[in-house]
């Protein structure tokens, strides 16, 4: 069958979620290189870290809600941050626990979010103020409208079924 042939085609320059997932998975995989060989600390440690020292006493569930991170790998973070001694722990209620950074940890989130900072204005690069206030805005849209997307159905109204608009989830995560 040729490309034309097909009644539905996907613009992958064009698609939001592929190029969202896409710069995503190219700046964690550099970040999660580049801070565990500076600082022993993969990326998924580094977001645990920066969550409870801007949120102390936090739990993995909380974590978990805002980030969208699996609760297994925050759990193992948890594991290893508190192994390390930059997070500690206190029980509250019969199976939550709530972590803050340590004195140690404090001074190792700031010494990734200056590496961090160094990054993001990196990947800002040519953006003036206005275009970045507008790209952030844009993306805190995109946030709002998560649920609208987990919303969709089998039920759609132009025909497509939610297969369909599964195999398209492979681009989008």
């Amino acid at each position: 069958m040729r490309k034309t042939d097909c009644p539905l085609t996907l613009d992958l320059d064009r698609y939001v979620p592929a190029l969202l997932v896409w710069v995503s998975n190219k700046l964690s995989a550099s970040a999660s290189q580049l801070y565990r060989g500076l600082f022993d600390l993969g990326v998924t440690d580094w977001r645990v870290l920066a969550y409870i020292h801007i949120y102390p006493w936090s739990t993995g569930a909380q974590v978990c809600a805002l980030i969208g991170l699996d609760k297994a790998a925050v759990s193992r973070s948890f594991g290893f941050l508190e192994g390390r001694g930059l997070l500690r722990s206190r029980h509250s209620g019969l199976r939550k626990v709530e972590y803050t950074t340590t004195a140690e940890g404090a001074r190792l989130y700031q010494k990734v979010l200056k590496l961090a900072m160094a990054r993001e204005r990196a990947l800002l690069t040519g953006y003036s103020a206005g275009e970045r206030t507008a790209l952030i805005q844009s993306l805190h849209r995109l946030l709002n409208n998560l649920a609208a997307v987990d919303a969709v159905s089998d039920a759609q109204p132009n025909g497509t079924s939610s297969k369909s608009l599964r195999r398209a989830a492979v681009f989008s995560g």
